[in-house]
């Protein structure tokens, strides 16, 4: 399956080559943790992720055509 990947901040030297956006060839059925931890990210470290523009849980599967935006936790006032 073809999944579009966009990683913002520190989470962006992650994604391919370091870029912003890439699109990935990945196998099916695999869930939001396992591509983040397949890419080397910490998953016990702070994360939020969007799976198809709503907050996505560890366990949601991704699918064909899916966008995935990984960005740091939100702080403010």
């Amino acid at each position: 399956m073809r999944v579009k990947l966009e990683m913002y901040g520190p989470f962006q030297r992650f994604n391919k080559d370091g870029q912003l956006r890439a699109e990935l060839d990945l196998e099916d059925n695999l869930t939001v943790r396992a591509l983040l931890m397949n890419l080397g990210v910490d998953i016990d470290e702070p994360w939020n992720a969007a799976l198809n523009g709503k907050l996505a849980d560890p366990a949601d599967k991704l699918s064909d055509g899916s966008l995935l935006i990984v960005f740091p936790p939100i702080e403010g006032g």
